[in-house]
C-alpha cells in the first residue's frame, strides 16, 4: 500500500495548495489497457508505470504521484479482447488539461512518466504543448522502459532474442510486483514478427542482430506479426529480473526528479527587435568563449 502522503488524489485541497507552495513535482504515470499474450493482466502497462513512479516517489520526498493517464493509443491492439483504445488528439487534449489544471493550481514542475510504447508521440506533444501554452512551468517525461539505468540493469540478465511487448521484461516486472496474477504456465515465446535491419525493436534498444542498424517509425498492426499478442518470450522471465528493472527505473526517476526540482524557469524571450551583435557577445559568453 503506498504511502497516501504521496499519491495526488488522496490530499485535500489545502494539503494540495501546501504542495505547490511548496514546489513539489507531479509525477503522472501515463499508460494503457490493452491485451499482453494469455499470460498476463490488460494493466500490465499502467500497473508499471505507476510501481516505477511510487518507488521513485519513496525515494525522493520531492513530488507527488498523479492519478494516471490509464489509457493509450491502440488501433493497433484491437484484433484481441480487452483493449481499450483512445483516439490521439484525444488523448493529446487531455493531457494538456491536466498539466493545465497543475499550472492553474501552481504547480511548477511536471514530470510524465509512460509505460505504452505507441503513447510516446502522443507523450512529446502533449509535453511540447503544455509548455509553450504554459512558459511558466517546465513540463518533460520519458518511458520507462527507454531509461539508460533499466537498460544497464536489464540487458545482462536478458535471455531472450528481444523485448518488445507482454515479453520477458513486462512479464518479470509484472512478476515482481503480483506473481500471482501472471500465469506462467501461458507464457510462451512468439517470435513472429518479421525483423530487417531497419524493422525491429526493442523496449531498452538491445539489438540481437548487428546488421540491425536505426529502426524506422513503423506500426503495423499487431496481430501480423504476433499470433498470441506477444512479441519476445516471456518464458525467460523471473522476479528478481523484473525487481532489477523496476529499482533501476525507480532510481532514474528520484533523480530526474531532483534535476528538475533544480532547473531554473526561464520566460522565453523575443527576438524579433534584438541587437543581433548583443546577441552574439551573450552566446559567446555563455560558451566560455
Amino acid at each position: 500500500m503506498a504511502d497516501r502522503n504521496i499519491l495526488y488524489e488522496r490530499l485535500t485541497w489545502p494539503q494540495i495548495r501546501e504542495a505547490a507552495r511548496g514546489d513539489k513535482v507531479i509525477v503522472i504515470p501515463f499508460a494503457s489497457i490493452e491485451q499482453h499474450g494469455p499470460h498476463l493482466p490488460v494493466d500490465v502497462d499502467l500497473r508499471l508505470a505507476r510501481e516505477v513512479c511510487l518507488r521513485a516517489a519513496a525515494r525522493n520526498s520531492n513530488c507527488l504521484v498523479m492519478t494516471p493517464m490509464a489509457f493509450g493509443f491502440e488501433p493497433h491492439h484491437m484484433a484481441w479482447p480487452g483493449t481499450i483504445d483512445v483516439d490521439w488528439d484525444v488523448l493529446i487534449r487531455y493531457g494538456v488539461c491536466v498539466v493545465s489544471s497543475l499550472a492553474r493550481h501552481g504547480f511548477k514542475r511536471i514530470l510524465i512518466i509512460n509505460g505504452h510504447g505507441s503513447n510516446r508521440p502522443i507523450l512529446e506533444m502533449i509535453i511540447r504543448l503544455a509548455q509553450v501554452k504554459h512558459p511558466e512551468i517546465l513540463c518533460a517525461g520519458q518511458s520507462w522502459f527507454a531509461l539508460g539505468s533499466v537498460a544497464k540493469a536489464f540487458q545482462p540478465l536478458q535471455e531472450s532474442r528481444n523485448t518488445s511487448h507482454a515479453c520477458e521484461l513486462e512479464t518479470a516486472a509484472y512478476l515482481a510486483i503480483e506473481p500471482e496474477l501472471v500465469d506462467m504456465s501461458q507464457a510462451v515465446p512468439d517470435y513472429s514478427f518479421r525483423t530487417s535491419p531497419h524493422f525491429w525493436s526493442d523496449l531498452t534498444g538491445k539489438r540481437h542482430d548487428p546488421t540491425l542498424t536505426t529502426p524506422v517509425v513503423a506500426m503495423e498492426y499487431f496481430a501480423t506479426g504476433s499470433y498470441t499478442g506477444v512479441r519476445g518470450d516471456p518464458s525467460k522471465a523471473t522476479a528478481e529480473k523484473g525487481h532489477a528493472a523496476l529499482e533501476a527505473a525507480a532510481d532514474e526517476v528520484a533523480a530526474i526528479i531532483e534535476e528538475l526540482r533544480a532547473r531554473a524557469i526561464i520566460a522565453p524571450p523575443d527576438h524579433h527587435e534584438a541587437d543581433v551583435e548583443g546577441l552574439k557577445r551573450q552566446a559567446r559568453a555563455a560558451s566560455g568563449d
